[in-house]
């Protein structure tokens, strides 16, 4: 819990910082970055929990890592690992991230269906999403699950609308065994 809240200060004020400095969408960009390199490399968030390597090598590798970010961005992170708070790197992006999204009005949804969805159905589900939930701005992201047999499951925040073929038979299960 405490990381959280100390993740959500640290984001906040790189979000401040960028306002101030007009280099919002250059972070936000180069946070969508650090959040998709954190996730994908283990070494890397073990490098920044491990309390053994020094500060300085620990800014040098992140230097490295993130070398196209702009230079708030790399300043931000340097400072970061000043205070100690490298360990945080990967929530102050999601937070960051999540802040700009809120900021910006744009929520996020995911479609999971048997199979890949042409761009055209993707833009039909679009809109049956944006009308159920009345969001103007809405970035959808579709994941293949094959045990879906047919149908979607659409996800969103805490919501969650399963119209999957799977989900019927499962409910035609139910009701066979218990009546």
């Amino acid at each position: 819990m405490a990381s959280s809240r100390i993740a959500a200060r640290y984001s906040k004020s790189l979000l401040d910082l960028a306002i101030e400095k007009g280099q919002l969408e250059q972070v936000k960009s180069d946070m969508d970055g650090v959040a998709e390199i954190c996730s994908s490399s283990k070494d890397l968030v073990n490098l920044l929990k491990n309390p053994i390597v020094n500060s300085g090598d620990k800014k040098a590798v992140l230097n490295t890592v993130f070398s196209s970010s702009s230079d708030t961005t790399k300043q931000f992170i340097g400072f970061l690992v000043d205070k100690k708070r490298e360990q945080e790197l990967p929530l102050v992006a999601e937070q960051f991230v999540a802040s700009y999204d809120q900021m910006k009005g744009i929520a996020k949804a995911t479609v999971v269906s048997a199979v890949q969805l042409s761009t055209e159905t993707m833009a039909k589900v679009k809109t049956y999403v944006v009308g159920l939930l009345g969001k103007g701005d809405i970035e959808i992201n579709n994941v293949v699950d094959t045990s879906l047999i047919g149908g979607v499951i659409i996800k969103h925040e805490d919501k969650l609308l399963d119209m999957s073929v799977s989900k019927e038979l499962r409910e035609i299960r139910k009701t066979l065994i218990y009546n």
